[in-house]
């Protein structure tokens, strides 16, 4: 859809103009499965595994254009490039839902803003010169291998092997919807001998992803009962918030990077912050500063509204209460810095 300047207008009037600063955390988009099924792999996919899709690109072009403002804008309806803040991964599924938000978000000169963006930010990624010059002309990226802190892996260990995990695994196979769930597993996989008493979390959680974004591009398969996905999602939200996010992980880097983003971001003069990436940001972020326990949808929000001197907290635009302050609804920036300096090492 093609903007005029008199329609840009139109929208900033509608919005107002609100001098309050949003501070936006954003999942990427609707992507391809973590890992294939052979299913997946015979009848639906041939893209990459974790790839975000058509639909993906939609999701955050949709969600930039919600976010159109006049704090961010000239009278001519182009974005101010200093007038916002970005950071973001360097996935594929991330690069390109940050390519489709700025398109929606400054529909007249995207163009101009991306290659500043990749410029100023991606260009500390890159070792390729050739590569390089692909992103700028052609929103390619060519970015280093990530590396996983090694002390997270004995960590996750203990969480598996510790009492409470154990009988928290028992629990969840114990249950009826298990049943269905370890039917769905076979089918995915005709090849293989599968045994039920050794199917684990994790692999509960890989066909619920598989099932999510299936589901999203509109394939059959797999078709789980209401009950069945709703047993999937508590497996998923006791991993990701007990187990990846236990206290033996809260002071690792899913929180640290964010946090102190987070804070420069509550002081400083710029009207729109945005930090683009992962589900695993807004799962760990939700872990420590409210006792609500959501699974992270694609393209999910996670604002951080600042008026004056006071904060409010909206994950997918619903107001929440967070453990800042004991109001938990409208606490000062010093409060919410305060609380976060305890993960900051």
């Amino acid at each position: 859809m093609k903007f005029s300047i008199a329609m840009i207008v139109v929208m900033i009037m509608t919005i107002g103009a609100c001098t309050q600063k949003s501070i936006l955390f954003t999942r990427h988009g609707a992507i391809s499965p973590k890992i294939y099924t052979e299913i997946d792999r015979d009848y639906y996919w041939n893209i990459n595994p974790e790839d975000l899709t058509e639909i993906g690109l939609k999701y955050h072009y949709s969600l930039g254009q919600s976010k159109i403002g006049a704090q961010i804008m000239d009278l001519n309806g182009n974005c101010i490039y200093e007038n916002l803040e970005i950071q973001a991964s360097t996935d594929q599924r991330v690069i390109l839902s940050t390519i489709g938000f700025l398109k929606g978000l400054c529909p007249l000169n995207y163009v101009d803003i991306i290659k500043k963006f990749f410029r100023e930010y991606y260009a500390q990624y890159s070792t390729n010169a050739e590569a390089w010059n692909l992103i700028i002309f052609g929103f390619l990226f060519h970015g280093h291998q990530q590396t996983v802190c090694p002390a997270l892996k004995s960590l996750k260990k203990q969480i598996q092997t510790c009492d409470y995990y154990k009988q928290k695994e028992k629990s969840f196979k114990s249950r009826q919807e298990f049943d269905e769930v370890f039917f769905i597993i076979q089918k995915a996989y005709p090849n293989k001998i599968l045994n039920k008493l050794s199917i684990t979390l994790s692999e509960i959680q890989d066909i619920y992803d598989d099932y999510s974004c299936n589901r999203v591009q509109g394939f059959v398969f797999p078709n789980p009962s209401k009950s069945a996905v709703e047993f999937m999602e508590e497996v998923v939200i006791f991993i990701r918030y007990y187990e990846d996010n236990s206290e033996l992980l809260e002071n690792q880097a899913q929180l640290t990077e964010p946090f102190k983003w987070l804070i420069s971001q509550l002081y400083s003069s710029t009207p729109f912050s945005w930090y683009s990436g992962h589900e695993s940001n807004q799962f760990a972020i939700l872990s420590v500063i409210s006792d609500i326990q959501p699974i992270i949808p694609f393209a999910s929000q996670l604002d951080f509204i600042v008026k004056n001197d006071l904060v409010m907290v909206y994950f997918n635009k619903i107001h929440i209460q967070s453990k800042f302050c004991e109001d938990g609804y409208y606490c000062t920036r010093q409060q919410i810095v305060n609380y976060m300096m305890q993960y900051i090492p």
